[in-house]
């Protein structure tokens, strides 16, 4: 029997266009509400499915953008209150039936049609901050490269028929980091940073098993694991070929040969943080969603196993969802660097 001071959760939401409140219109049609955050790369997706029996639904128009938050508007062991979740340019709307419902998709990143255009480009001398100022200004975007790359000097990188996107995201393999544009913003930011491009704390998060209504983890077979890297260089004045190590004693070798010893080093650094953070995956569900959790932050897990509890996970992806059995969290989670 519940005590008398129990107050049963209720979901609450906001979506906006053009900044009209569309919340009351939608919401006595609303079947389900998804959204799915993913880091860097891929664009956060959102889907919205709504009842269209009485053929009323208009959608939006190709290339509307809606802002969107959730959260709780009130109940016990929640957080009341709506956590934004940014902007999503609609890119497809479907309809079906019966029943009727219509299903609008819509992205978070907005990239103009220039960014996909492939370019021939050499950079020589310069640095990964003066890289995506460069970029971003060309695409009329705020540069916001974290500081703890910033200054990383490259010698030379030929950006070889590959457009803007794709030559800062392979930049970002190559420093373990992340390149996305949200909000009007060329994000340039190491992957398990403690802090934003902007220098702001991340917040982490503890979640007791007791929050959870389902969880799965894995762990990759220790002998076989790969627990380093290490790359290979080409040393001009000694005219012969150096290596560089990073983490453990079974090292993974990158094939490419790298120009300078600072490149050969950023590599195994990256493809090290990428082997550890792979050695273990954990995901779970939260009973009562928490739409403030997001990818990139940390997060401490109580309650489970032994080996769980005594990690410190990092978000790689979150989904967001509510229908009738109300708002949930669904997260994906690796080992934090």
């Amino acid at each position: 029997m519940r005590a008398a001071s129990y107050i049963e959760p209720r979901a609450a939401w906001k979506v906006t266009l053009a900044g009209e409140d569309l919340t009351v219109k939608m919401s006595p049609r609303l079947i389900s509400l998804r959204l799915s955050e993913r880091r860097g790369e891929e664009a956060d997706e959102l889907e919205i499915t709504l009842h269209d029996t009485d053929g009323k639904v208009a959608p939006p128009p190709e290339g509307a953008v809606l802002a969107v938050a959730l959260g709780w508007d009130r109940g016990t062991g929640v957080t009341p209150g709506l956590v934004d979740k940014g902007t999503f340019t609609v890119d497809e709307v479907s309809w079906d039936g019966p029943p009727d419902k219509v299903t609008i998709r819509a992205r978070s990143a907005d990239l103009k049609a220039d960014f996909r255009t492939r370019r021939n480009k050499v950079w020589k001398d310069t640095t990964l901050r003066a890289m995506v100022d460069e970029i971003a200004g060309n695409h009329g975007l705020t540069a916001r490269c974290h500081p703890h790359l910033a200054g990383k000097a490259i010698t030379a990188a030929e950006q070889g028929n590959k457009s803007d996107m794709q030559f800062l995201r392979d930049l970002g393999r190559r420093y373990d980091a992340t390149a996305t544009v949200k909000g009007g913003s060329l994000i340039f930011s190491p992957i398990g940073a403690a802090t934003t491009a902007t220098g702001a704390v991340l917040p982490g998060a503890v979640i007791p098993r007791t929050e959870c209504s389902s969880a799965s983890w894995k762990r990759a077979a220790r002998e076989k694991a790969q627990d380093g890297a290490e790359a290979q260089y080409h040393d001009p004045e000694a005219a012969v070929r150096k290596t560089v190590k990073k983490g453990g004693s079974n090292p993974r070798r990158l094939k490419r040969v790298y120009a300078s010893e600072g490149d050969a080093t950023a590599a195994a650094d990256a493809e090290a943080g990428r082997l550890k953070r792979a050695a273990a995956s954990f995901d779970l569900t939260l009973s009562l969603g928490n739409p403030a959790l997001s990818p990139g932050m940390k997060i401490t897990a109580t309650g489970f196993k032994r080996e769980i509890d005594a990690v410190t996970w990092l978000i790689a992806s979150a989904d967001h969802s509510m229908d009738a059995g109300g708002l949930k969290t669904s997260l994906q989670m690796e080992v934090a660097g």
